[in-house]
């Protein structure tokens, strides 16, 4: 995996939940520390897909944390190459 792949991902996820949620989220925070409730996943969700050309199922709801969050999506672009 390439760390700066890595790290664009978690700078555009971390810059989108700062956006929606406020504050600044940090890696082990919690989704639903930092108010990810099931309607901002959907939309999370949404997003996800359109930004990074991937398609997300449901075991994105396994993903409990912001870090978690990133390395889901470094796997799902991982997974379509």
């Amino acid at each position: 995996m390439d760390s700066v792949d890595f790290q664009s991902v978690q700078t555009q996820i971390v810059e989108y939940l700062r956006k929606v949620c406020g504050g600044s989220p940090q890696g082990n925070d919690s989704l639903a520390m930092i108010g990810i409730d099931s309607v901002a996943m959907a939309e999370l969700t949404f997003e996800l897909e359109k930004r990074f050309a991937i398609k997300i199922d449901d075991d994105i709801l396994d993903v409990d944390s912001v870090d978690e969050l990133v390395q889901y999506v470094v796997a799902r672009k991982e997974g379509m190459k």
